[in-house]
């Protein structure tokens, strides 16, 4: 069930779920429309004993853009939900555009962060170049993002296959056909039912402004996980992150695309994440 909390800047809208006393604040990646948008992994944490809380980042469901402009700035407002949820530290799990939040809350507010997860994450400020900002605004503003998304989801319902084809083409590094091929019926379906309800709003043009930080101020110990096949994010990211956080460590996975999640390679990413977890 979705909630909302006022923060000094603005309402964040979050939903909780699963049960236990560890809890891991997962910040979505760009273009999951809010925080209801589906979690691959949600139940697998939430059977290992975790709570999770899973917040709508600024510009996505009920999070205006003015709560977090900056990705200092949410990371700000970030703890000020756990405030007044009475939460005491967190472990932070971020996906793709959601790892520049992560990366200046764990360096901003270091007592909070027990421990960071980044998947696939954007970590150094090289991206994104001209060329992709300029379609960023030209795509992904509120006045055109809608009618983009409302062909994709047409474009998907009729030719479901064809559609998927086309989105891995960012996705991947390697022959799309190949990636496909490698990918179970039921993996497919499931890569589809997720692209289905992807939606930017006004957020995915903060996503693009966002910025790191100072990664050696990040106390927390960090697991990186990327795909070497990762098309949308350069494996660059993942060492980048390596490189200058602490206490670090980098596995890079043979997963065929951005989206690990639909991999027969995700069986040991999760092995990974609850390894780190338990340590």
């Amino acid at each position: 069930m979705k909630q909302v909390v006022k923060t000094t800047n603005g309402p964040i809208e979050y939903r909780l779920t699963g049960k236990g006393e560890s809890m891991i604040l997962i910040l979505n990646g760009g273009h999951c429309s809010n925080c209801t948008f589906p979690i691959p992994f949600e139940t697998f944490l939430t059977n290992h004993g975790y709570q999770l809380m899973i917040p709508s980042r600024p510009g996505y469901g009920n999070t205006p853009s003015s709560t977090g402009r900056t990705a200092e700035q949410f990371a700000d407002m970030l703890i000020e939900v756990l405030d007044v949820l009475d939460i005491s530290s967190v472990t932070v799990l971020a996906i793709s555009a959601g790892g520049r939040t992560a990366l200046q809350l764990a360096g901003r507010h270091p007592d909070r962060v027990e421990k960071l997860i980044l998947q696939g994450a954007l970590t150094h400020d090289d991206w994104p170049d001209k060329k992709i900002k300029l379609l960023s605004y030209l795509l992904f503003n509120p006045v055109v993002e809608k009618g983009l998304w409302h062909f994709f989801r047409f474009l998907i319902q009729k030719y479901p296959l064809g559609a998927l084809k086309i989105m891995m083409k960012s996705f991947t590094t390697q022959p799309v056909e190949q990636v496909i091929r490698q990918m179970s019926d039921e993996q497919q379906m499931e890569a589809i039912s997720f692209l289905r309800l992807l939606q930017s709003g006004s957020g995915f043009l903060n996503d693009i402004r966002h910025r790191s930080g100072d990664l050696s101020r990040i106390q927390a110990p960090a697991l990186i996980i990327h795909s070497k096949n990762d098309g949308s994010n350069p494996v660059t990211h993942a060492e980048y992150a390596a490189k200058h956080i602490p206490h670090a460590e980098l596995f890079l996975s043979d997963a065929e695309s951005h989206l690990i999640w639909f991999s027969d390679h995700h069986k040991i990413i999760k092995e990974k994440v609850v390894q780190f977890l338990k340590t």
